[in-house]
């Protein structure tokens, strides 16, 4: 069970340092710097809400079948802290499928800049319910 959170959390880690990387470069409007950015952005915000969900499974801590209900829950349990900027990131997210506009595109990008430390916080969190767990059963 814990192998499998753990393989959840690995994969969450990894695709947020890809969105940071991304991040990290410089942008033009013409770039696909923006494009990478998003792509990347849409498999990190799918992977957390997920990996929250399966971790409140597990640990018998509430129940989200949604990006929003999970928000909520992850922000009830003290996974995340700035439940408005992980709000403005769903928003974000519900709106990458109209980013052939330039002006969304730049949107969600600006709204990352601000706000991608979120995942980081939630990370740590679920890295502490991983050794709290662990613990318990070793």
């Amino acid at each position: 069970m814990t192998d499998s959170l753990r393989e959840k959390l690995n994969s969450l880690e990894r695709a947020y340092a890809r969105l940071k990387e991304a991040l990290e470069l410089p942008l033009s409007e013409d770039s696909i710097v923006l494009d990478a950015v998003i792509q990347r952005f849409e498999f990190t915000f799918e992977l957390s809400w997920k990996t929250a969900k399966r971790f409140a499974e597990i640990l018998g801590a509430g129940e989200c079948n949604s990006a929003r209900s999970c928000i909520k829950l992850a922000y009830k349990l003290g996974w995340i802290n700035e439940e408005g900027k992980w709000l403005s990131l769903l928003q974000a997210r519900n709106l990458t499928s109209h980013t052939y506009s330039l002006e969304i595109a730049l949107y969600v990008y600006e709204t990352l800049k601000e706000a991608h430390t979120c995942f980081e916080k939630l990370i740590l969190s679920l890295k502490r319910e991983l050794q709290n767990l662990a613990g318990e059963r070793g």
